[in-house]
């Protein structure tokens, strides 16, 4: 597949839903000032819908986010950070105003920003099984504060044990729908 540019008619027509097998949806945040420490959501969907104009749409389920730290991973669902028991999703959703650019609305704990992303599109192109195509990576950040996630503790060297900007990422596979 090769990187094309969004012009009219780039992404053909169309309903697409992205490929839960063939996708992703990631975060990072700084730890401490000197690491990156990497979550991925795994219970998310997204769709796509093609044409002049291409909009993207998706849902992430806070609670299955995960770390590889247990302990970590259950505060991430307490009120200090996700309270998934009363916020459950957090929605994307915007359009791809240019070849390199997303821009939308961020929905996390009930707080709705606006988010603008890099973005990269795939394709179109049909899979050995007849699958029509795209591909779209996402890449952006954003300030966890803005979006009421403001727990965090000091360092005894100054400074806090978190960055307030988030790093996001999305890589994915949509299929067209008949």
């Amino acid at each position: 597949m090769s990187t094309i540019e969004i012009t009219k008619g780039t992404i053909p027509a169309g309903t697409y839903a992205a490929d839960p097998s063939h996708s992703t949806a990631e975060f990072t945040v700084r730890h401490m000032k000197i690491s990156t420490v990497r979550g991925v959501f795994l219970d998310f969907d997204a769709s796509l819908e093609g044409g002049d104009q291409p909009r993207v749409t998706g849902a992430i389920r806070t609670g299955s986010a995960v770390t590889h730290d247990e302990t970590r991973d259950g505060h991430l669902k307490s009120p200090e950070f996700f309270d998934v028991e009363r916020y459950p999703e957090a929605t994307l959703t915007g359009t791809l105003v240019a070849p390199d650019r997303f821009e939308g609305e961020l929905t996390l704990k009930g707080v709705t920003k606006p988010v603008t992303m890099r973005a990269t599109v795939s394709g179109p192109d049909t899979d050995p099984w007849g699958n029509e195509r795209v591909g779209l990576e996402l890449e952006g950040t954003v300030n966890r504060i803005e979006h009421g996630v403001n727990w965090n503790a000091p360092l005894p060297g100054g400074g806090f044990l978190l960055d307030d900007e988030v790093g996001l990422h999305a890589s994915l596979s949509f299929v067209k729908q008949a």
